[in-house]
């Protein structure tokens, strides 16, 4: 649970950092691992250190001197124990690795299954799996070499001990200071300490392994959140009116970087729609996702309400933001689920005009179970275009103070467009709208624009303003008025 709630606090560039696959694997497997060295390990070592102090105290009161004879292979013991241990560890840490590599491999072909059929690459990915178990098989085998090692070593060792017992208690008994009968014990005793003993090589197993695995554990837990509430948070601010300023933001995802906003200026008053367009790769999404704190500014601020973003409480923030982005996300539930999941009190009426205002309410009446119907994983079932607007309806049923559609309706037709954007306007004035696109279209009645190239503001204005200035804005829009133009007449 800790370190499902820690997941839940890190920023996105973690997840750039670590693949789904190798996330999956330490919250299971590397938890399995720390579990058996919790549990079984300590209970193994407790017994063995109990059975073997009894006997060694035993041996110690009839006879010191035959007790450190008996003792005498313990430093090998050590010895042997301290380079297994090593060689356990470090086998260990790339076994875990090697099976986060594998789940990640199995993940990533199952999540993309459609693509590897589409492009007839089933053969191949089987050949890269086999590939990754045949490492995880070597790195098995590798690790359990190591482990089978121990057993004969140990019962070399044991049968020094007893030799030792044998040979020093008969110069003793000559000498009539032990009797047959306390060799006899002392046999007895070093075979009831052998399998207390040998088990602390399966013990070292486990602790080892366990280690490994704490440690791949520990990156993931000593692993801060970038973005989180700190001092200077105000905790006495409980809402969002919706007024929004960027104050000289530029961002780059790493310091030696390139920057992929520069120096990016704007004011919009609550209730009112931001139009940002520009080319693929031109910063549209990391400035959008700067407004609910997915990621946070290298230099400057972003200003909500007069308040620098990082002042006000991130749960007051995204409670007050409904976000659609451009990579859509549905779970493995029915369609209403999914639109009630920023909202899972909302009446079944609200989630029908949540529906209808995403122009979303006739294709699931369509559906043989209508809202119950099971969208299958990430939404499968779905079109492109119903995911889309099955999304958008989850924003729109939290009724948020700012709404943010990250070129959320590029998978729907011009008429479909249409109609989701003639609902949208009825709220103009209502809440603070961000829309981007690379449609026209779906900005031109904003109040402002922002036209982006390579990070940067180059153009601002409103529809009007901004195609008389004969600029790149100006440009997309001729552009895009020749392909309706084309279409209408194909």
């Amino acid at each position: 649970n800790t370190l499902y709630d820690h997941l839940q606090t890190l920023s996105p560039q973690f997840y750039q950092e670590y693949s789904t696959g190798d996330v999956i694997t330490r919250a299971t497997d590397d938890i399995e691992q720390v579990r058996r060295y919790i549990g079984p390990a300590i209970m193994y070592t407790t017994r063995s250190v109990t059975i073997v102090g009894a006997a060694v105290a035993a041996m110690l009161v009839i006879s010191p001197q035959l007790t450190l004879y008996a003792l005498l292979p313990m430093p090998l013991l050590a010895i042997g124990m301290f380079f297994m241990s090593r060689m356990v560890h470090w086998r260990s840490e790339k076994l875990q690795e090697q099976y986060s590599d594998l789940t990640t491999r199995v993940q990533e072909a199952l999540s993309g299954i459609r693509v590897l059929k589409a492009y007839t690459r089933e053969e191949s990915e089987q050949r890269a799996v086999d590939t990754e178990s045949e490492g995880y098989l070597w790195r098995n085998l590798n690790l359990a070499l190591v482990d089978s090692a121990w057993r004969p070593f140990f019962l070399v060792l044991v049968g020094l001990s007893t030799i030792i017992v044998v040979w020093f208690g008969g110069r003793l008994a000559v000498a009539g200071t032990v009797t047959i009968g306390n060799i006899a014990e002392y046999v007895l005793y070093v075979n009831i300490m052998t399998w207390p003993v040998a088990s602390l090589g399966y013990v070292i197993s486990m602790v080892q392994r366990g280690a490994a695995s704490m440690g791949r554990l520990g990156k993931i837990l000593d692993t801060e959140p970038r973005i989180a509430d700190t001092d200077r948070t105000d905790h006495d601010v409980e809402r969002v009116r919706g007024d929004l300023a960027f104050e000289h933001v530029s961002f780059r995802y790493n310091d030696n970087g390139p920057r992929v906003l520069d120096d990016v200026n704007f004011e919009l008053e609550a209730g009112q729609t931001l139009g940002i367009v520009g080319r693929t790769g031109s910063g549209k999404s990391t400035l959008v996702e700067m407004i609910p704190r997915l990621l946070d500014p290298t230099e400057g601020r972003v200003m909500i309400d007069d308040h620098d973003a990082r002042e006000i409480p991130l749960g007051v923030l995204r409670e007050a933001t409904g976000y659609v982005a451009q990579d859509v996300f549905l779970f493995s539930d029915t369609v209403a689920n999914n639109i009630k999941f920023g909202a899972p009190d909302a009446s079944d009426e609200a989630v029908e005009e949540a529906a209808r205002e995403a122009d979303l309410l006739e294709n699931v009446r369509g559906f043989a179970e209508g809202f119950d119907s099971f969208v299958g994983e990430r939404g499968i079932t779905l079109s492109g275009g119903q995911k889309q607007r099955t999304a958008l309806a989850r924003a729109l049923l939290r009724r948020p103070q700012i709404l943010i559609l990250d070129d959320s309706l590029s998978a729907v037709d011009t008429q479909t467009e249409r109609r989701i954007l003639r609902h949208l306007r009825s709220h103009y004035g209502e809440r603070t709208i961000v829309v981007v696109s690379h449609r026209i279209s779906a900005v031109q009645e904003a109040d402002q624009i922002l036209v982006l190239e390579e990070g940067s503001v180059v153009e601002r204005g409103t529809h009007d303003e901004l195609v008389v200035q004969d600029g790149l804005y100006a440009a997309l829009h001729e552009e895009q008025m020749l392909e309706e133009e084309i279409e209408a007449l194909g």
